[in-house]
């Protein structure tokens, strides 16, 4: 046993323990108090207005430990609660909402959320009472003790209550008994944006009231108002906004007389057909963008009339882009969009559409941008003469727009490969190559591309002609010259001239013995100088070997040039230590001895090699 930190560790399990081991062993210990307690604390949060608390507690019911058999009926409760959760939320916020409106005279808007706050107060109201009644009922007969949340129970009622008593308050403000207003109109239909002719009758116990300000809404807001005439008639033709839905009701209200002793009151009900069914949408066409640039679309929706539409719903669609905006007071709508940094030069279309709620007065119309970019110019400086064999480099500038492109990559294709430099701050690049030592041409095309980091502007390539010259034509002909006076020496040409210079230099060979380098006049192996002799043995086994038939005509580089087809690897390089051996016999001016030792060690590699 180990005592780590004040813990006891101990490898055996201690026997109460033992039981624990498998958690499908641990039986649950359901409580119907908890039940209880968790209705309690949840009443008490509505009856506290805490409903987002209450929210989240009815949301964790799933974790109450509570028996099977009064799962059903919990879960009816819970229902419940939450309904009355809800409801009170929705009603507390909607009296909120009219007491707003009421302060800034909006009575119409200030009614309709009194209706929907009084719905939700009788909604909580209704709900509360089932959980007190059917719901607590069904809990005692399964023996949960209901007296552990009677107190949340009583703060919830309480609350429904309140709601219940501000809807009461809210609905008998700015009211008159006896107080009727009436409205109607001859026309059932009416033009967004025109003009409506409205009739009606303020009365007080049937008696008509004069001088008294009438305020006109139409959907919730106020548009104009008309007063009563000695008689208490209405009378008059207001402008009504611009509305994009099929219908819109008319609703007045007058507002309390202090001076009367009245009080206010709301009017019937009046609904109009509103008909826009003829628009015009005007877009103007943007001018040309670069890409990874911002542009403006604007345009105008009125009617087919002249008359502007404002704060009209507009679609501006451009690629796969969509732009929901508004028209302003004169019907001009604006909507932005970025021109992608892989955009490609062209046209690009873009689509607006006036799509209002109902059947009524859709527009379409399409315009387009032309996407360009900025020419890129290569300037190329490019040496006088490029020397095959050697390095040379291309320099140059990239410009666009008469600035300078720096960070652009540049790529160098050439016969030879490839090569990529980047231009600096100033548009400055150098690239350094090879040519390739066995190109004799005497110019090459090569291709300068040039890609910028910037998106706008456009990629460019040159092709430039490079000059070149190879040393090698000069050394070829020289060397021509030089095969011919060898081919020239190997015919019997310059016989007369190597017997006076073998005789000069007191060499004991003489010209039978020049002239039988070739395979018909090879001396003996047993006789004749030993470095021709080598020479004739070298010969024997590469056409033993390789099965190769040397001729007369033959020249030693000739004979060697066959081998090398053959075999390029150690063999042939002692097959061409015995060859040189004979070639500076015969034609040097002073031959080494040693040489013979050497051209006799390749030979000893050669039978070893091609045995």
């Amino acid at each position: 046993m180990l005592t780590l930190g004040g813990s006891v560790v101990t490898t055996t399990i201690p026997p109460s323990f033992v039981n624990l081991q498998n958690p499908n062993q641990v039986q649950p210990s359901p409580s119907l108090n908890a039940l209880a307690m968790y209705y309690n604390t949840t009443l008490s949060q509505i009856g506290s207005r805490n409903f987002e608390n209450a929210s989240f507690l009815l949301s964790t019911f799933r974790f109450v430990n509570i028996p099977s058999s009064v799962n059903g009926t919990a879960q009816l409760a819970n229902v419940d609660l939450g309904t009355v959760n809800l409801a009170s939320a929705n009603a507390t916020e909607d009296f909120a909402n009219a007491e707003s409106e009421i302060q800034a005279r909006q009575y119409v808007n200030a009614s309709t959320f009194v209706g929907k706050g009084c719905s939700m107060a009788m909604a909580a109201n209704r709900t509360m009472a089932d959980f007190q009644g059917p719901q607590t009922i069904r809990f005692e007969s399964e023996s949960v003790p209901v007296g552990l949340y009677s107190k949340g129970s009583l703060a919830a009622s309480a609350e429904v209550g309140s709601l219940l008593a501000t809807c009461g308050s809210l609905s008998q403000r700015h009211t008159s008994p006896g107080l009727v207003l009436l409205i109607g109109s001859p026309h059932e239909q009416a033009e967004t944006g025109g003009t409506v002719r409205l009739d009606g009758n303020l009365t007080l116990n049937t008696s008509g009231i004069p001088d008294q300000v009438v305020l006109f809404y139409i959907n919730g807001s106020y548009f104009g108002s008309l007063v009563t005439s000695p008689e208490g008639l209405l009378s008059g033709t207001l402008q009504i906004p611009f509305i994009y839905s099929n219908a819109a009701a008319v609703e007045a209200l007058a507002e309390a007389n202090s001076t009367r002793g009245t009080g206010g009151t709301t009017s019937n009900t009046i609904l109009f057909t509103i008909l826009f069914n003829r628009t015009s949408l005007a877009v103007a066409d943007p001018p040309a963008y670069l890409p990874g640039s911002t542009f403006s679309v604007h345009g105008n929706l009125t009617t087919v009339n002249g008359l502007p539409l404002p704060d009209a719903p507009i679609t501006v669609t451009y690629l796969r882009d969509s732009v929901v905006t508004s028209t302003d007071s004169l019907g001009t709508f604006r909507a932005q969009f970025m021109v992608p940094g892989n955009a490609t030069d062209g046209t690009y279309y873009i689509y607006a559409r006036f799509s209002p709620r109902g059947a009524y007065g859709p527009s379409f119309n399409f315009t387009s941008i032309v996407v360009y970019h900025l020419r890129l110019i290569l300037t190329l400086s490019l040496p006088g003469l490029s020397l095959a064999g050697f390095s040379t480099h291309i320099s140059g500038t990239a410009t666009s727009n008469g600035t300078a492109v720096p960070n652009a990559n540049i790529t160098l294709d050439s016969p030879w490969g490839a090569s990529t430099a980047t231009t600096d701050q100033e548009g400055h690049f150098d690239i350094v190559f090879s040519v390739s030592p066995l190109e004799f041409a005497l110019s090459k095309n090569v291709t300068v591309s040039a890609s910028p980091s910037e998106p706008y502007i456009a990629s460019s390539t040159v092709v430039a002609t490079l000059g070149l010259f190879n040393i090698l034509l000069v050394i070829l002909p020289a060397t021509i010259i030089g095969v011919a006076a060898y081919e020239a020496n190997s015919l019997g040409v310059f016989q007369d001239l190597r017997v006076r210079l073998r005789a000069r230099n007191r060499e004991t060979l003489s010209l039978s013995t020049l002239e039988k380098h070739s395979i018909e006049t090879l001396p003996p192996a047993d006789r004749g100088p030993e470095p021709l002799r080598l020479f004739g043995r070298a010969l024997i086994l590469a056409s033993t070997r390789f099965l190769i038939e040397f001729r007369p005509s033959q020249t030693i580089r000739e004979m060697q040039s066959l081998v090398k087809a053959k075999d390029d690897g150690e063999a042939f390089v002692a097959f061409s230590r015995v060859l040189l051996t004979a070639e500076d016999f015969l034609y040097g001016k002073k031959f080494d001895s040693l040489r013979t030792d050497d051209a006799r060690k390749a030979l000893a590699t050669l039978e070893v090699l091609w045995a």
